[in-house]
């Protein structure tokens, strides 16, 4: 440890405008009154980007086992990163959790006793655990300059030694007091780093909630706990211990990428005279690459990674979160099909399948089942609402015309032991349905669908099967009769049946398959067939 008067100076530099002592933040922050079952579940992601769907994954399965078990469920920004942080990151972080009705008791807008919750706001109180671990001799500044630890790294890559700084690499570990002192002296920027007290030869042992028993080697990196910038915000490390522990996180559930750092973080909160956390580490979403092999799904490669790809997209909401689920438990699917009226959180989450669930593949085939079957299920109303209230511009103007139409369009083959599934988007709802309005037909169905399905089919032809079908087409006709007219006319024309009603598809939809083409009739009415087939 340092002189008296060295630690304040130190801390002069470290916190030039104050902090908060570590009592202070204690008492501020007392135990949570809660019940023994109920979990603390938090997600912390960081404003550095676009929002991932790893983040909704991660914050379903935290926002379920908080809720079922009576607790409390905290979303907590991790804005310390300033240099990485996108302007606008953190609004978009909010929205997607409303959107996916992620519905976090505490967090931005939510204040719950135990906040702020962006970090950057809780400066002062890191500054004061730091302070904390200088004066027990667990923490040191280090004036190491970006070079010197760029040679330091660059020979460990040559001599194949394992990275890090550690051992005779803490360059600044055991520097003495005056030359710490000349550093003040010559104001030279340093970061705080952790004195760390294990031996990578050593192990210990702890239970990972889903990987069960571990044994790992001792942590002994001397990692940077304060940042040398303007901002003297945290590192990810400190914030973590203090955050949960001040918060109450009963469990703290993260991504396999931060296994190897889970020894550092048992020894920085014993450092601190904590208990360690309950940590389970869980797999990320993967996805099959061009070259048929799994790897994580990636920000940089994947568009699905990011969240307004789902949304922009129009896939259902409730769709997404029942496939996450379905990545997150092997049983959901059994239970969803079991239960189609259920609220989804009514699905009790269990952390023996997601312990199981090892990385979970995104299979966009398989969600868009689960979003056609979603959208089946919908009652005529809340499906009409859901089209209404995804549709813009001229769609929109068009359904909203003339309600009474539009509900018999979109209620066409919905209802029986076999409903159509056609959509699983909502923004495939202009395509599916577009071409029963005039105005969509004419500019956007009528010609396109002509020159791709009716090309193989002579004009003369055409026009003598949409004739003789307006000559004996009468609406309330059953619909056997129509088929046995249709037949006959067929025969007349020596067309098969299949292609004359092609004819008649095309020309009044546009589109070479549609649903039952009586069923469409009927709800045009005689004055919309007659006006297509005319043309």
């Amino acid at each position: 440890m340092y002189s008296p008067e060295l630690t304040e100076r130190i801390i002069a530099k470290l916190a030039p405008n104050g902090y908060t002592l570590r009592q202070e933040s204690e008492t501020r922050y007392p135990l949570r009154q809660l019940s023994d079952k109920a979990e603390v579940m938090r997600v912390p992601p960081s404003p550095t980007g676009f929002v991932h769907i790893g983040t909704i994954y991660a914050g379903l399965i935290n926002e379920r086992i908080a809720h079922q078990s009576g607790g409390v469920f905290i979303l907590r920004i991790e804005d310390t990163d300033k240099k990485r942080e996108v302007t606008g990151s953190i609004e978009a972080i909010i929205s997607a959790f409303q959107k996916f009705d992620l519905n976090y008791d505490e967090g931005p807008g939510k204040e719950g006793g135990y906040g702020p919750y962006l970090q950057s706001e809780r400066a002062r109180m890191y500054l004061g655990y730091a302070v904390d671990l200088l004066h027990k001799g667990r923490a040191y500044p280090c004036f190491a300059s970006p070079d010197d630890l760029a040679m330091a790294v660059k020979y460990q890559q040559a001599k194949k030694l394992r990275p890090g700084y550690y051992g005779q690499w803490a360059l600044w570990r055991d520097k003495s007091a005056a030359e710490i002192t000349t550093a003040l002296n010559d104001n030279k920027p340093f970061v705080l780093r952790f004195r760390s007290e294990g031996s990578h030869d050593k192990r210990i042992n702890y239970t990972d909630i889903f990987k069960g028993k571990m044994e790992v080697p001792e942590n002994d990196l001397d990692v940077p706990l304060i940042k040398s910038d303007e901002f003297h915000l945290p590192t990810y490390h400190l914030a973590h211990v203090v955050d949960d522990f001040l918060m109450g996180t009963t469990k703290v559930f993260r991504s396999d990428e931060w296994l190897p750092s889970t020894a550092l973080h048992i020894e920085l909160s014993q450092s601190l005279g904590l208990k360690p956390f309950n940590y389970g580490h869980f797999a990320p979403i993967s996805i099959i690459d061009n070259n048929g092999g799994k790897r994580k799904l990636s920000k940089r490669k994947d568009p699905e990674a990011d969240v307004q790809y789902w949304l922009q997209a129009g896939y259902p909401i409730e769709a997404v979160k029942a496939y996450l689920l379905g990545l997150a438990n092997s049983n959901f699917e059994d239970w969803y099909r079991a239960n189609p009226d259920k609220s989804l959180k009514e699905f009790s989450l269990s952390l023996e399948k997601l312990a199981a669930s090892r990385a979970p593949l995104l299979d966009m085939r398989k969600l868009e089942d689960y979003a056609k079957d979603y959208i089946a299920r919908l009652s005529q109303e809340d499906f009409y609402n859901a089209i209404i209230k995804s549709a813009d511009g001229t769609f929109k103007a068009a359904l909203e015309a003339d309600p009474g139409y539009t509900h018999q369009v979109l209620a066409i083959e919905r209802t029986g032991l076999k409903p159509r599934k056609d959509l699983s988007q909502w923004s495939q709802a202009k395509d599916q349905y577009g071409y029963f309005f005039n105005e969509l037909f004419e500019t956007d169905f009528q010609q396109q669908g002509r020159q791709e399905h009716l090309s193989d089919i002579d004009n003369n032809v055409e026009r003598a099967a949409s004739e003789a079908f307006l000559s004996f087409y009468v609406p309330d006709d059953a619909q056997a009769a129509w088929l046995e007219k249709m037949r006959a006319a067929a025969d007349n024309q020596s067309l098969s049946l299949k292609d004359y009603a092609r004819i008649l598809r095309v020309k009044l939809t546009g589109k070479n398959q549609t649903p039952d083409l009586y069923a469409i009739m009927q709800v045009m009415g005689l004055e919309r067939v007659r006006a297509r087939l005319s043309v």
